[in-house]
């Protein structure tokens, strides 16, 4: 089974305000997926994030 992350799991790996990973969410910057039963509550997969890592890192 695949690990889900909290946002606020994600924002520590990613250094980055909590806020601001809703905003990725929202955007579809970072995929992740609302879990029915917990209020709406976002989850990510770390793939998503070694993904969005990958698209976002400046490459020579």
């Amino acid at each position: 089974m695949k690990k889900l992350l909290s946002v606020q799991e994600v924002a520590e790996i990613l250094d980055m305000h909590p806020d601001t990973v809703y905003i990725l969410l929202r955007r579809g910057d970072l995929v992740g997926m609302k879990m029915p039963g917990l209020r709406g509550r976002w989850k990510v997969e770390e793939s998503a994030i070694e993904s969005f890592v990958r698209r976002n890192t400046d490459r020579p």
